[in-house]
């Protein structure tokens, strides 16, 4: 290669390597050796990238000397996908030039978009196919039934109060997602404002007869935030965690202090007695509609957007989510949010 030609390939922001028809490699820029770690020259490039279809491709360049593209998942990369557009930039035509371009970011929106839509057309189309089987109903077989009327009219309105949640929960983490929701950060109590939401609560954890009772391991109570925002996480939090505990059990509110990196974080901790989470499913519960328990998240009324809701606020306020979870004992949902009263570890 020109020695003119490989200082511009030095300067392109994408991976690009030359191999010889022995598919032996005679050049690659930096940002090739960034994705391709273990690059080399004379290496051949499928002990580099293992793909029989860019394979195929690269032999079929050099046999027809002419260009080639291709769209692919290297089996020693199935993570990522990759678009290559293959060139002869010298006349003779014995060397082959490759352009990858990953297009995984942008794979893996496009995917999330689409599982986005199909989750949304899901969760809208049960408590609708629901409202029109009560209006048929009623219209027919329950035209003179009072109580039949009264019956499926009572169900209407839960399928109706279902899908307005599942709206306002879309609105809301979408506006959180996109940064449009305004955050007004003011000096708050967080216990005051937890202890404000145990009574708003409390009707409904007394009709399962739990006991929720506060305990406050520090006199740091107070952060920069917006009051709005951090009444609907507790809410949530609380919520899911009377939804999800078994009558007759306890609910635990902690208020902790914990360091990390010289800065103090007042970490509150809602601890329940429900039937636990396994581990596997940790890390996912916080996805948008996923749900462990499908049936039992509907029968409570559940949108499947909370916990990824109060993982964004949360963020949104530079703070972090913990989750730990025995299954048969319990779950504990830590919110930590850094303290006004930051020090300095000596």
């Amino acid at each position: 290669m020109q020695n003119n030609i490989s200082k511009i390939l030095d300067k392109l922001p994408f991976a690009c390597i030359s191999i010889a028809k022995n598919k032996k490699v005679l050049y690659f820029n930096y940002e090739a050796k960034k994705k391709f770690i273990f690059l080399k020259e004379n290496i051949k490039i499928d002990n580099i990238i293992e793909s029989e279809e860019l394979n195929e491709k690269i032999d079929n360049s050099f046999a027809t000397n002419k260009e080639n593209n291709i769209n692919f998942t290297p089996l020693n990369f199935q993570d990522s996908f990759f678009d290559a557009n293959m060139v002869f930039l010298e006349n003779d035509k014995k060397e082959l030039t490759i352009f990858f371009t990953d297009e995984s970011l942008k794979r893996g929106y496009e995917k999330m978009r689409t599982d986005f839509i199909a989750n949304v057309s899901h969760e809208l189309r049960t408590p609708l196919s629901s409202i029109i089987a009560s209006v048929e109903t009623i219209q027919n077989n329950a035209n003179n039934d009072k109580t039949a009327q009264i019956k499926f009219l009572e169900s209407m309105g839960k399928q109706a109060w279902r899908m307005s949640r599942l709206v306002e929960d879309l609105l809301t983490l979408s506006k959180i997602e996109s940064d449009d929701k305004e955050l007004h950060f003011e000096s708050i109590n967080v216990a005051d404002l937890v202890q404000g939401v145990v009574d708003n609560l409390y009707n409904k954890a007394d009709k399962k007869n739990i006991k929720i009772r506060i305990i406050k391991n520090t006199d740091k109570l107070n952060v920069k935030a917006d009051y709005d925002a951090m009444m609907q996480v507790f809410i949530n939090l609380l919520d899911n965690a009377i939804n999800y505990s078994k009558e007759n059990s306890n609910i635990t509110i902690n208020f902790d202090e914990e360091t990390n990196n010289d800065k103090l974080y007042l970490k509150i901790s809602i601890t329940d007695e429900g039937d636990g989470i396994e581990k596997k499913y940790i890390n996912r519960i916080t996805q948008r509609f996923y749900r462990v328990d499908k049936n039992r998240s509907r029968m409570q009324g559940g949108t499947g957007l909370g916990l990824a809701i109060v993982k964004h606020i949360i963020q949104r306020h530079q703070g972090e989510l913990d989750i730990k979870s025995k299954v048969g004992i319990g779950s504990t949902f830590s919110a930590l949010f850094p303290s006004q009263e930051n020090i300095k570890i000596l």
